[in-house]
């Protein structure tokens, strides 16, 4: 998240500045490489998330959200439609790192707007509701 908070106030993906991101939040390489992995994907699909959330939340769009919301909700977004961590997991730590560093409001929005995506992914995906041939 701090890595895509960086990036969102630059407006650019500069590896530089991921790299001193995660050199001053651990010692674990593997934890820094999977961190900018992370952030560059979910990065590079935010022109695809952001117009999702703004459909969600059209009287929060992005631009209008706090930097932390923005980038919780890209980082929690992509890892919801691109890895097999569990939905609850993903949910469950954009909430507390909501809680953590943002607004007061900021961890219930963050929570309707990802279980509203969720649902939704879920419903285009679930190939059970597709009609039998």
């Amino acid at each position: 998240m701090q890595i895509l908070f960086a990036w969102d106030a630059q407006g650019k993906n500069e590896q530089e500045v991921a790299r001193q991101v995660v050199a001053d939040g651990t010692d674990d390489e593997e934890i820094r490489a999977d961190a900018v992995e992370m952030a560059t994907a979910a990065f590079d699909q935010f022109s695809t998330i952001d117009p999702w959330v703004e459909r969600l939340a059209p009287k929060w769009p992005p631009r209008r959200q706090p930097g932390v919301d923005r980038s919780l909700l890209r980082l929690a977004a992509w890892e919801l439609l691109n890895t097999q961590t569990p939905p609850k997991v993903v949910i469950a730590e954009a909430i507390e790192l909501a809680k953590q560093f943002s607004t007061e409001q900021s961890a219930s929005f963050v929570n309707a707007v990802l279980d509203t995506l969720l649902k939704e992914h879920v419903a285009l995906t679930d190939k059970s509701q597709l009609p039998q041939t």
